[in-house]
């Protein structure tokens, strides 16, 4: 099927600032494109248009048209789109529909009538393909971020759709899945004639399968061509961090944890023996996809409550930590944001604390101008793409100068400027003092940020290591996957 856009302006209200600014493109059926563009960009917004949901949800001003295969996809029913396209979103939990993978899996064959025994096949082959076999079974809710997004590939894949769209595929994966993941594509590409368009940052992973790269600007195309020669090709992080060992010599422990152990009822546990965090380092929290790293995280934040253990914070035993001593960024930037602006969005917490005096409204206005969100104070914060989210959850949690800042996944849905924004911005709070724990998967990220990995496996600690410690236990051991010369080539 082909694609063709045409003259495609769209903004959220009248007179405001167009997220697509007259977009002109096309698309051969069976044709692989990346697009790329910085956070913002309105990379998303057009994916929205080109799978029709733009135009069937009633919001917005827009002009020009797609068409698919002549078909204007403002003129046809959503039903007749969902069985030409397959669109992943960046946040999976936008597109569950069910309680169970099970359930989520037959959800949309269910609704095309297909034949029971055919249901079976196609969810059989989805799971195998996608990797997720061990979570037919699971509840979605119990699914890490990465799990949740292989199930969600997975759904797409069953319905066998002519056009897949995939919104930042690899975002929350570790890095087995997101090999497995470029692997699926590489199976789809040789098996059947399917349009597939991508939504990526990581230019530089998927090279070999995309030839032709579409880079968007302020809702403009600024480049259609050759992947090789696409303004995110060339870029890397430029953020250089002190090695570990050149650091401040801060041995006081901010946070120690004993016999720590947690269970969640279906059969996982969280172990970990004993952990001790010095005030003003970075510790990358590592591991698969359903290791226990957001549980952790949950736990010492009493978001979930331990069986046993004991955690003490600048030398006072505690329960649990909370604002403003500690700063959490959840994995899901959604499930923190539900005030009405941007602005209202951080100053609510301030209130709550009663804080909401002068120097912290001055603090919150020097951040939302360094992390770009300056001119959107006024704006709906689920009008913003996911990398502004999740910026917005970061000042949400900066703007009271916590201690230990927790950090789920904070760069996803980031472009690679953003990145090495961020980068910059924690090697200065840990310079200036604040520990920070964020939990990661790619090497290229652990490479330039961390002080020491604490790496989880299957719920247990394995270790909390130095930097190149960590790295030789990895070869050793032969974990390959974890070792900085296997990153994404950001």
């Amino acid at each position: 099927m082909d694609i063709e856009i045409a003259h495609l302006t769209y903004r959220y209200k009248e007179k405001e600032k167009l997220i697509l600014d007259d977009i002109n493109m096309q698309i051969a059926g069976g044709e692989w494109i990346l697009i790329s563009g910085c956070s913002g960009s309105g990379k998303t917004t057009l994916a929205y248009a080109i799978a029709g949901i733009l135009y069937h949800q009633q919001m917005g001003v827009y002009q020009g048209h797609v068409r698919i295969d002549e078909q204007a996809i403002e003129k046809t029913p959503l039903y007749w789109i969902s069985d030409a396209i397959g669109f992943v979103q960046q946040n999976a939990d936008d597109q569950f529909c069910a309680l169970n993978v099970a359930d989520e899996l037959a959800f949309g064959l269910e609704n095309k009538c297909t034949d029971p025994d055919e249901i079976k096949k196609r969810i059989a082959d989805a799971l195998k393909i996608t990797g997720a076999e061990s979570l037919y079974s699971r509840q979605l809710f119990e699914l890490s971020g990465g799990e949740k997004q292989k199930v969600a590939i997975a759904s797409i894949l069953a319905l066998q759709p002519s056009i897949l769209i995939l919104d930042e595929p690899t975002s929350n994966l570790d890095l087995e899945s997101t090999h497995a993941i470029f692997e699926v594509l590489k199976n789809l590409q040789k098996s059947m004639n399917l349009t597939v368009i991508i939504i990526e940052h990581k230019v530089h992973f998927f090279e070999d399968l995309f030839n032709r790269c579409i880079h968007i600007e302020n809702g403009k195309i600024i480049f259609d061509g050759a992947i090789e020669e696409s303004p995110f090709y060339k870029v890397h992080l430029k953020t250089k961090f002190l090695h570990p060992g050149e650091k401040n010599n801060n041995t006081e422990l901010i946070l120690s944890i004993h016999d720590w152990s947690y269970e969640n009822g279906n059969g996982f546990r969280l172990e970990i023996e004993e952990l001790e965090i010095q005030h003003g380092e970075i510790l990358a929290l590592m591991g698969a996809n359903g290791s226990g790293k957001t549980t952790f995280f949950k736990t010492i934040t009493g978001m979930v409550h331990t069986q046993q253990g004991q955690m003490n914070f600048n030398g006072e035993r505690v329960e649990q930590l909370t604002a403003p001593q500690i700063g959490l960024v959840f994995q899901n930037a959604d499930d923190q944001i539900f005030m009405n602006t941007v602005q209202d969005e951080v100053t609510y917490g301030l209130k709550n604390f009663h804080m909401d005096d002068a120097f912290h409204k001055e603090k919150a206005q020097e951040l939302f101008d360094h992390y770009g969100l300056i001119h959107k104070l006024n704006a709906n914060p689920h009008q913003l793409s996911y990398g502004e989210k999740k910026r917005l959850n970061l000042i949400s949690a900066l703007v009271f100068s916590p201690s230990l800042l927790l950090l789920d996944e904070i760069f996803i849905g980031q472009d690679v400027y953003q990145m090495d924004y961020i980068l910059g911005k924690l090697k200065f709070l840990r310079e200036n003092g604040m520990t920070i724990i964020t939990a990661i998967h790619d090497p290229a990220l652990m490479k330039r940020m961390a002080d020491r990995i604490l790496f989880l496996e299957d719920g247990k600690m394995r270790f909390c290591l130095p930097l190149q410690e960590a790295v030789i236990w990895w070869q050793v051991n032969g974990y390959g996957e974890y070792l900085p010369e296997k990153d994404s080539g950001l």
